[in-house]
């Protein structure tokens, strides 16, 4: 982690901050292990009903104003369904502030004539830019999700990121998962990632077929073997992609009969006829979409991206059920994971550094005027830069994994308080216009951070320190900074 130039321990050993240690805010934040333990959840009646702002909370990166209102004025379950078909949201505001990304529009042969680096840089720049101001939260919530599910390296295959990212996941994030499946199957940067370009009949490479059955569809205990790895690697032969940067095709999928083995195959105790081509593989897509296996591996994660990390079983195989008979529909398993009743009574969720550091630039209105200290600084410093994970199985949705490194995100959250980040400006004044006492501050802090829902402890601890009367601007910076660093501030 690279320091920054306002960081948490040298804001308060040159401050007189009175009654410090009593501060509930910060006696949580001393240790690291007070991090990762959940928030007291909040007793007294909230302004909006509890499944209500659960369900904002968890499928938009970071509770606004707006948001609270569109589910109050729409209902729970209009506002549920309306993000669920983001094609009919408008979406100009945040596509305004992606016009300076040049690159990502771009045909694939057009983008191999430009710098690598600076293409790879817009693609992540542009992600940090959807992710705050766009108003169909949910689609980006899912994007996220299903990149990580189908991981492909940012390094490793450079320039084909923006087109699987832009052409694959996008398209599909809120579509079919048997047609997002075949989309990422074909898509070059999972042939490049996942050696399958390099695939022949005479050397078939297996990388592709296990990590196919073993992270996309079946899960690791669904019911399949080596042989079966070998018969998937052996339908998958030929699939290839366009290298050649001066062709017209280039960066796009290409199928050379000349490689593929076209013998007969069997797949999960299905038999693949000889002479099918590149049929073999839609065959086996087909296959592993429609499986049991895939159903209750598929649901199990999205159960455990949107309510909680430890599904029951009853859940899973229900949800299941859902995806079975809806064809693996995205949008109708989504719709029957956020129930009222199970966002009613989900716990709380860590937040990935990526989701922290966005969820703080809604919450206090920032304006990103460029997303580079943001990207490289803190997001990439705090170990979840975008597209960035090497292995197959994408970035860990895991308390155990996150929660132990809080400097960082102290660090983040008193910087940005205080605008010292460069491109992403924060207006205290303009936050707290109106509120002129600490208790009035406070309040405002709790509503616009926390929709109301501070912890009672951190709140007093936060009047305390405003205190006394009128809090000065530099101290109204600190205590939204404490607010932004405190541990319930890392959960949704």
């Amino acid at each position: 982690m690279t320091m920054t130039n306002r960081d948490f321990s040298s804001t308060f050993s040159r401050r007189s901050l009175v009654g410090l240690t009593t501060l509930g805010a910060i006696t949580r934040a001393a240790t690291a292990d007070a991090q990762v333990r959940q928030p007291p959840m909040p007793t007294r009646p909230l302004a909006l009903p509890e499944a209500e702002l659960k369900l904002v909370r968890r499928i938009t990166n970071g509770v606004t104003p707006a948001d609270l209102a569109e589910v109050q004025g729409a209902g729970y379950s209009a506002y549920l369904g309306a993000q669920l078909q983001p094609a009919l949201i408008d979406d100009t505001a945040c596509d305004g502030r992606l016009a300076g990304y040049t690159a990502l529009p771009q045909t694939p042969q057009q983008l191999y004539t430009l710098d690598s680096t600076t293409v790879q840089r817009e693609l992540v720049e542009a992600t940090i830019i959807r992710a705050i101001y766009s108003r169909r939260q949910l689609f980006e919530r899912m994007v996220e999700f299903w990149n990580d599910h189908f991981n492909t390296n940012i390094n490793m295959v450079g320039i084909l990121r923006v087109l699987y990212d832009r052409d694959t996941i996008r398209p599909n994030a809120l579509g079919s998962f048997g047609e997002l499946l075949r989309a990422t199957a074909g898509a070059p940067a999972m042939l490049v990632y996942l050696n399958n370009a390099q695939s022949t009949r005479t050397a078939p490479n297996q990388n592709y077929a296990r990590e196919l059955m073993e992270l996309h569809t079946l899960g690791v205990d669904g019911g399949y073997t080596q042989q079966d790895v070998i018969e998937v690697a052996r339908c998958f032969t030929g699939w290839r992609y366009n290298g050649n940067t001066s062709d017209a095709r280039a960066g796009t999928f290409l199928y050379d009969s000349t490689r593929h083995d076209n013998n007969a195959k069997l797949v999960l105790g299905n038999t693949i006829a000889s002479g099918g081509g590149i049929n073999d593989g839609v065959t086996v897509l087909r296959i592993l979409a429609e499986h049991p296996s895939t159903a209750a591996f598929v649901s199990t994660k999205l159960l455990r991206w949107l309510l909680r990390y430890d599904p029951q079983p009853a859940l899973v195989r229900e949800v299941a059920k859902a995806f079975t008979r809806a064809n693996g529909n995205i949008p109708s398993v989504i719709e029957r994971i956020l129930s009222y009743d199970n966002v009613r009574w989900a716990p709380v969720l860590f937040k990935r550094p990526f989701t922290l550091v966005v969820s703080s630039l809604r919450v206090t209105n920032a304006d990103v005027t460029t997303a580079s200290t943001l990207r490289g600084t803190y997001i990439n410093g705090m170990g979840q830069g975008p597209f960035n994970w090497l292995a197959p199985n994408g970035y860990p949705h895991a308390l155990e994994y996150w929660g132990g490194l809080p400097l960082p995100r102290w660090n983040f959250a008193f910087n940005l308080a205080n605008s010292s980040i460069s491109g992403a400006a924060v207006d205290a004044a303009a936050l707290t216009a109106g509120a002129t006492t600490a208790a009035t501050v406070a309040h405002r802090i709790d509503q616009l951070v926390f929709a109301g829902e501070m912890p009672a402890a951190d709140k007093a601890a936060l009047l305390a320190y405003l205190q006394p009367d009128p809090p000065s601007l530099s101290r109204i910076r600190d205590a939204l900074g404490l607010a932004l660093a405190s541990p319930a501030f890392q959960w949704h």
